[in-house]
C-alpha cells in the first residue's frame, strides 16, 4: 500500500468520506443500516461519520477537500443540496465534491425527491439499500480511476484490494513484528478509520 489515501484508489490522494445524514441514525432500530455503511466504508477503503442534521453535515464540511459519498434522508438531502449549490457558485469557496442517495421514507417521498433528483445523478431509493450504496460507491472509485489516469499520464492507477478477511491474532502479531508489514496495517487502519460525529 503507497501512499495515505482515504481511497483504496492508487494516484487519489483525496479523501473519501461515506456520510451518513439521517436524524435516527442512532436509534437502536436503525443500528443494522449503521453496521451495513461502516462494513461498505471498510470494503472500499473510505472513512465513515454519520450526522443527525444537515446543518451538522454543512459545518462538517466547510472547508473539506476531497469527495463525500452522501446517503441521506429525504428531509436532510434537499437542504444540504441546495446549501452546497449556492456556495459552488461562489468560486473561493471549498467544498468536497458530493455524490447523493436519498433514502426515502416512503413511497410518495420516494416520487418527490425522483422529481427533484431530475436528470441529476442522484440515487432515491425507497429504504436503505446496500446494494444502491454499494452502486454508489463502486461508481465513485471507477470515475476516481478515470480521472487519475487522466491526470496522470503514464502512472499505473489501478484499484487497490482492500484486505478484510483473514485476519487473526497471530496474523497481527507477526505483521507487527515485520516493520514493513506493520507500515501497511498502520495505513490500512488509517484508511479505515471511522469518526463519530453528533449534533
Amino acid at each position: 500500500m503507497a501512499g495515505r489515501s482515504a481511497c483504496a484508489v492508487q494516484g487519489c490522494e483525496d479523501d473519501v468520506w461515506l456520510v451518513w445524514c439521517f436524524e435516527h441514525c442512532l436509534k437502536p432500530e436503525h443500528r443494522h443500516v449503521r453496521k451495513e455503511l461502516v462494513d461498505l466504508a471498510t470494503q472500499f477503503g473510505c472513512k465513515f461519520v454519520y450526522h443527525k442534521k444537515s446543518m451538522g453535515f454543512l459545518e462538517w464540511a466547510a472547508g473539506r477537500k476531497g469527495s463525500v459519498l452522501l446517503v441521506a434522508d429525504w428531509r436532510e438531502a434537499k437542504p444540504i443540496m441546495e446549501e452546497l449549490g449556492k456556495q459552488s457558485k461562489n468560486h473561493d469557496a471549498l467544498i468536497p465534491t458530493v455524490c447523493l442517495c436519498i433514502v426515502a421514507q416512503t413511497q410518495k417521498i420516494a416520487h418527490r425527491a425522483s422529481l427533484w433528483a431530475g436528470n441529476k445523478e442522484i440515487t432515491v431509493t425507497l429504504g436503505f439499500s446496500r446494494q444502491a450504496v454499494e452502486k454508489l460507491v463502486a461508481s465513485h472509485m471507477q470515475q476516481a480511476v478515470q480521472a487519475a489516469r487522466v491526470a496522470n499520464p503514464g502512472v499505473e492507477v489501478a484499484i487497490k484490494p482492500v484486505p478484510t478477511t483473514g485476519l487473526s491474532l497471530s496474523s497481527l502479531i507477526q505483521a507487527v513484528r515485520d516493520p514493513k508489514q506493520a507500515l501497511q496495517l498502520e495505513q490500512l487502519i488509517l484508511q479505515t478509520m471511522w469518526q463519530l460525529y453528533e449534533d
